[in-house]
């Protein structure tokens, strides 16, 4: 059974005329409150649509009488940038006019997270490894004593990091909320009504299982 949402149990009825009032003053409040939140793509919250096919996750809110409330997730990549997450590094310089070899090992050890600023459940490690890069790991703390052997040209500085590969990911969430008969949430593409309960805006780095060192002159 799905609930529209104009049909709550306890809501005081209006005449015609107070209630068109009061539902232009609701719309305009929440096209003010959303329009510097909501992409162009998402869809405004109040709207009862058919539940997007991309939901990659449901949350049972609770429920009574057979019907149980859900809570679905939806994921929209924006942009995945290559960076290097730098854990240690060093500074060679060779102001002679000769090579000269070094030998350094990694001495500090440093935790990369990705991090979801909202509250939700939703599985966002599937989501990068599917859609960004599958070397993606949702925590990678970097190793001790790690050494590199090198050689650094005559009149040279040389910079050493040692780290992890990783991505800057700008990415956002939509969150959706519908009803529905039984233990399990309306399958794909079933035309069931859902209504968009809000809309975030995300920005992590991601860390992958690659770590290693870079070399390059300063």
């Amino acid at each position: 059974m799905n609930v529209p949402k104009d049909d709550r149990t306890g809501r005081r009825r209006l005449g015609p005329g107070r209630r068109w009032r009061a539902r232009l003053g609701v719309v305009t409040s929440i096209a003010i409150l959303l329009s510097g939140l909501l992409t162009p793509s998402a869809a405004h919250a109040g709207d009862w649509v058919p539940c997007p096919a991309s939901i990659t996750e449901w949350r049972r809110l609770g429920g009574s009488l057979g019907v149980t409330r859900w809570e679905g997730y939806r994921f929209t990549l924006f942009s995945a940038t290559p960076q290097f997450l730098v854990s240690d590094g060093r500074q060679l310089d060779n102001n002679t006019d000769q090579p000269v070899e070094y030998t350094i090992s990694s001495s500090v050890s440093s935790t990369f997270t990705v991090s979801v600023t909202v509250g939700v459940t939703a599985n966002v490690g599937s989501f990068l490894t599917t859609n960004v890069s599958r070397n993606i790991v949702m925590q990678r703390q970097t190793s001790l004593g790690v050494t590199l052997s090198t050689t650094v040209p005559p009149r040279t500085r040389l910079i050493a990091e040692y780290g992890v590969e990783g991505y800057n990911v700008s990415y956002g969430v939509e969150a959706w909320r519908t009803t529905f008969v039984g233990d399990n949430p309306p399958p794909p593409d079933s035309g069931w009504s859902c209504e968009e309960w809000g809309y975030y805006p995300q920005n992590t780095v991601a860390p992958t299982h690659l770590e290693t060192w870079r070399l390059r002159t300063a």
